[in-house]
């Protein structure tokens, strides 16, 4: 799943927690929500991470370095 996919099925299920009155729903459903953005934000911090890696003052960096 992608980073925006993440967020969109985290707002779906906070929807529908917010909108259901079976108090076990509601908790599945939030922990669903804790779950997926938890997931969108490793998955962000792995794409922030990457970009960095490979931007252009990193490998001049590198090339300065060796």
């Amino acid at each position: 799943m992608t980073l925006k996919e993440y967020r969109h099925r985290a707002e779906e299920f906070l929807k529908l927690a917010n909108e259901t009155k079976d108090i076990f729903a509601k908790t599945a459903l939030l922990e669903m929500v804790a779950e997926f953005r938890a997931k969108a934000q490793q998955l962000e911090l792995r794409e922030r991470r990457s970009r960095q890696r490979f931007s252009p003052a990193a490998i001049e960096k590198f090339a300065v370095r060796h």
